[in-house]
């Protein structure tokens, strides 16, 4: 037998223990929430941090030619590496050729590629860099430091400034030098070495030449770190570059340019689409993180809903 005058301790009893259930599931939605605003930034930085270490080079050394191979042979690590991409058919190509020849060599290694097959001085590690290792597009084009990337009509002076700004701390190679025409070199990683033989070559179409342009390149292995290259010092003039890097992958390349070539005008619709899209890694944790805190209040959801349900019932 139902006691009437005890209905509405019961509803009361009933609405209290709702209110408990939705103020736990509230404080659960808002647990959640801040988890996720803390995660989320960490996630990101994580992301970018990768990103960073992607790609780029260990270390870098230099040896000017002529090297006796009868003698040692000093060689010195750079501040930057800057790899230039042009041809002598390109007259855009002309001006930047002659402001790199303004740069501090003791303290810049530069390599100038000719990935073109219509210069006569072209070569074909040269292309393997330009389309499968670094995947561009235009020439000219600068790479500076294996990382970052300058194109377009401003390129050479944006150079100088991305030289000032950009803090480089070579290392990876322990120990490296040259006796008697052998090579011996230490490494505490698993990379290999690669040497790119530079030789001052004579332009195509211009009563001028090119100081630094890459002839040859060789790789040594990571097991072999004693290696003849006295076929490469008997030269009278040139450089050589040692580079320790990880030659399995391309190597992803970050823009510094202010108006890189190809770039478009763009409406403001557009702008605000290219910037949403402008770093994929960004959106899609967005969409991750999203689908996360989805998942996460869809419990908190489903009973607050059920508990809508109940009290429609009980009002009827």
């Amino acid at each position: 037998m139902v006691h009437w005058s005890r209905v509405p301790l019961l509803n009361t009893c009933l609405s209290e223990s709702r209110t408990d259930v939705t103020r736990g599931n509230m404080s659960l939605m808002v647990l959640i929430v801040v988890l996720l605003m803390v995660i989320s930034p960490i996630a990101s930085s994580a992301e970018n941090s990768a990103k960073e270490s992607q790609g780029g080079i260990d270390d870098v050394f230099f040896l000017d030619l002529p090297c006796d191979v009868n003698s040692t042979c000093e060689v010195s690590r750079p501040i930057h590496l800057v790899e230039y991409f042009g041809a002598d058919w390109c007259e855009p190509c002309e001006s930047l050729e002659l402001f790199l020849e303004t740069l501090d060599f003791n303290e810049i290694a530069l390599i100038q590629h000719h990935p073109s097959v219509l210069d006569n001085s072209y070569l074909n590690h040269s292309k393997t860099v330009f389309e499968q290792e670094y995947r561009l597009l235009f020439i000219p084009s600068l790479v500076v430091n294996s990382n970052g990337l300058l194109t377009g009509s401003t390129q050479g002076i944006e150079l100088n400034q991305s030289l000032a700004n950009i803090n480089t701390n070579f290392s990876g190679i322990n120990d490296i030098s040259i006796e008697n025409g052998m090579l011996f070199w230490n490494t505490s990683t698993e990379h290999n070495l690669t040497i790119w033989r530079l030789e001052e070559t004579s332009h195509e179409y211009h009563n001028r030449s090119l100081p630094y342009l890459a002839v040859e390149r060789i790789t040594v292995t990571n097991d072999d770190k004693q290696h003849d290259i006295s076929q490469l010092l008997n030269h009278s003039n040139g450089r050589l570059i040692f580079i320790l890097q990880d030659n399995e992958e391309p190597r992803p390349l970050q823009s510094i340019s202010t108006s890189p070539t190809g770039e478009k005008a763009l409406s403001e619709g557009e702008e605000e689409t290219k910037q949403l899209f402008a770093h994929d890694g960004d959106y899609d944790l967005a969409v991750i993180t999203f689908a996360l805190l989805f998942l996460a209040l869809l419990p908190a959801l489903i009973s607050f809903r059920n508990l809508q349900k109940q009290d429609s019932e009980e009002a009827e």
